[in-house]
């Protein structure tokens, strides 16, 4: 089985040395010798685990050889990855890719031309890192109808809210995220949860057989949160994350988004701290099911990219056929955020003076939001009270009108925060 190698970065080193490494175990396991045969790189002038002549400054290259059996695509971004893995699989060729961003946004297209061509895509690198999930989510959960998700799968903010939770400011904890080699020089993406709204695009396909693409998804990030939040919710027994959310609608659509939200302290995915990424699946058959582990960094990212290579040199070495894919099911009717009904958190900066906290629960009474736990702070020298909220739970739309009333009230000075609320205590 001869690999082609797309991208030999921090993923990729990890992936050509273990086959160099561990060539011997890998070759066991997948019944097939596993041979390392080129690789396409940006500059030849670095150091690299193959010989001058099986290296390549052309992707395309690669994807044409002759001598390439297999193709892993690990360059990352939209283009030209989508066209390589498109080349590829014309050809016929097997593709294993860790790339979350094209599955999500040309996933279905890709996935058609492996069933027409004969080949087949894998991914279980793109969502979740080292974590075992979109197997399981294909094959082990097969016979459930999955009924919610909620996932942890943006390593760089989870380990930035587990430093904000002990007091950092954002700007200091994403210093120490990118000292630490979590984020990016440019992290963006991740701190406005574009990362976790794509790897969750391909995940509702999986878990509701939907299909949709990260525009349908709605996506807020992390860097409008204040240390003083986490407080106030570890106060009333909830933790903070960066939640990918997607349940089933009472309307029959699929509800599927990406926010910051406060969990009850006692519930599994509290407990994922640092870079840590984990799944926690509910189906009807199974019940809940959480799976976790390294969701980034070379090692384990590699560990799934080599696991599909396992499985794919295994099947062709035993001559089977490619394994049907599964049927595409309609397009998500994707719950407008608008209808969504979460619980929230309001933290608001008041005058301290007689009636405020009628006119407070007067708005939310309008809008028939129901008022579940409230946190008041006695004037600070700037000479505003500190009043936090929590509310059972409403629809979106309600909360957001609510907030434009609480605004306007001659009282408030400031709106400090609204952050959802998901899970009863």
């Amino acid at each position: 089985m001869r690999i082609g190698l797309l991208g030999v970065g921090t993923v990729g080193q990890a992936v050509a040395r273990a086959l160099i490494e561990r060539r011997d175990v890998l070759s066991r396991a997948a019944g097939a010798n596993l041979v390392l045969q080129r690789a396409a790189v940006r500059d030849l002038s670095r150091p690299r685990p193959l010989a001058r002549e099986q290296l390549s400054t052309d992707p395309f290259a690669i994807v044409r050889a002759d001598d390439v059996d297999l193709v892993i695509e690990l360059l990352g971004g939209e283009e030209p990855a989508r066209a390589l893995i498109a080349a590829a699989l014309e050809r016929g060729r097997p593709v294993i890719t860790a790339n979350k961003r094209v599955l999500a946004w040309h996933g279905p297209q890709l996935l058609a031309i492996a069933s027409t061509r004969g080949a087949e895509l894998r991914y279980e690198a793109a969502v979740g890192g080292g974590i075992p999930l979109i197997a399981p989510l294909t094959d082990d959960l097969a016979a459930n109808r999955v009924t919610e998700l909620h996932a942890i799968i943006n390593g760089t903010c989870n380990y930035i809210l587990t430093r904000m939770a002990q007091g950092e400011t954002l700007e200091e904890a994403l210093a120490k995220a990118q000292e630490a080699g979590y984020a990016e020089a440019d992290p963006r993406d991740d701190v406005e949860g574009v990362d976790a709204a794509d790897k969750l695009c391909v995940l509702v396909r999986l878990a509701f057989n939907a299909q949709c693409t990260p525009a349908q998804i709605f996506k807020q990030g992390i860097r409008a949160l204040d240390p003083r939040d986490l407080s106030y919710g570890r106060e009333l027994g909830y933790v903070l994350k960066l939640l990918a959310i997607a349940r089933r609608s009472p309307g029959g659509g699929v509800e599927a988004r990406v926010h910051p939200a406060f969990l009850p302290a006692d519930h599994p995915l509290a407990r994922v701290d640092g870079a840590q990424n984990a799944v926690h699946v509910v189906g009807d058959l199974c019940g809940p099911v959480m799976f976790s582990g390294l969701g980034a960094g070379g090692d384990a990212t590699a560990s799934a990219v080599l696991a599909d290579l396992v499985h794919v040199a295994r099947r062709l070495a035993l001559g089977d056929p490619v394994p049907p894919q599964r049927e595409s099911g309609p397009e998500a009717q994707v719950t407008p955020m608008s209808e969504v009904r979460t619980r929230c958190f309001f933290r608001l900066a008041v005058d301290d003076v007689p009636g405020v906290f009628a006119q407070i629960t007067r708005v939310l009474a309008d809008h028939q939001i129901g008022l579940a736990s409230v946190i008041q702070r006695e004037p600070g020298r700037l000479g505003s009270a500190e009043v936090v909220l929590l509310t059972y739970a409403a629809p979106e739309q309600a909360l957001a009108n609510a907030e434009e009333e609480l605004a306007k009230l001659p009282s408030t000075r400031a709106i400090k925060a609204r952050i959802r609320v998901e899970g009863q205590k």
